[in-house]
């Protein structure tokens, strides 16, 4: 069943990533995982199947200075990785002045209606143009290309439901045959904050309610991208950021490896067993955030640099 998906990319941060060790995400990936638990096995991704919808974010609201990079590194990384697999389409991120009520109490305490509160100026800052690039694309693949049998929406955002409603809509014409409608939430499993929008749900064939932890985890880039120009996953979006930063300042010093891109690639190859240092097996660029074994890999990276320093 030929499949295409539709990623609201800020919709998905905010859901499932911001705050979590899971940023450097492979999309692709994980909608494999996801498209296996959602009842229909036999989907099929075929050339730029996923389409992953974000906007640049300006260095004006950015509250880390090195946000910014961080997500162009990101970018770098997808495209590198998954060239011919994933389409990214990219609105535009806007900051404005306008007025809004602010939130105050009356004389018995209780919150005014903001039609009666004092409006203060302040900065709106919104991405735009994501819901309706998703909502086109879709409705756009959905009526032109009469191959495609099955679409997928990872969003929680009820802005697209006339993009549902649309290709509902084609279907009853019977000009084609219909387009199976699934609907994957990006929330974390036991996240009791958020709420899938019941909305969206009455118009999906299928929908997967909340995504684990562990299909996260499993679905990563690898930490360096190789391409024209590698991409790197910045040091802030591990688990354990400042012990990983120690083990790149250990490699990357001149005379052992003399960059970061040069430890890196140290961290892609596996370790040599030695005396007097406990070894793991697999890649220690992939195991880097896990607790025991960074700090095995930072024993033998110091163990390295001594030798390469007396050698």
């Amino acid at each position: 069943m030929k499949t295409r998906v539709y990623i609201d990319g800020y919709n998905f941060y905010f859901g499932c990533l911001k705050g979590s060790p899971y940023k450097w995400l492979d999309p692709v990936s994980l909608v494999e995982t996801l498209l296996v638990r959602s009842g229909v096995p036999e989907s099929v991704l075929d050339e730029l199947a996923v389409k992953f919808f974000t906007a640049e974010i300006s260095e004006r609201a950015a509250s880390d200075s090195s946000s910014l990079n961080d997500q162009r590194a990101y970018h770098l990384a997808l495209h590198n990785h998954r060239q011919g697999r994933l389409q990214t389409v990219k609105g535009n991120y806007t900051i404005d002045k306008t007025k809004f009520p602010k939130v105050e109490l009356d004389e018995r305490g209780k919150e005014k209606e903001p039609k009666f509160s004092e409006r203060v100026k302040i900065w709106k800052m919104e991405e735009k143009q994501s819901d309706v690039n998703v909502a086109l694309e879709a409705v756009y693949d959905a009526v032109t290309d009469l191959t495609l049998e099955h679409i997928v929406f990872v969003t929680n955002d009820t802005d697209i439901i006339p993009a549902l409603r649309k290709i509902h809509s084609h279907n009853a014409l019977k000009q084609r045959s219909p387009v199976k409608i699934g609907l994957i939430i990006p929330m974390i499993k036991g996240d009791s904050e958020r709420q899938g929008n019941k909305s969206l749900k009455d118009f999906a064939d299928w929908t997967i309610k909340y995504i684990h932890e562990e299909e996260l985890k499993i679905s990563q880039l690898p930490c360096r991208v190789a391409g024209a120009k590698s991409a790197i996953k910045p040091i802030s979006w591990f688990r354990y950021p400042e012990r990983v930063q120690e083990v790149l300042n250990t490699l990357s010093q001149k005379g052992v490896e003399g960059s970061v891109p040069k430890a890196w690639k140290w961290l892609e190859r596996p370790l040599h067993p030695a005396d007097g240092l406990e070894y793991i097996e697999g890649i220690p660029a992939e195991l880097m955030d896990d607790d025991t074994a960074l700090e095995i890999i930072y024993q033998h990276a110091q163990a390295y640099a001594d030798h390469k320093k007396r050698s």
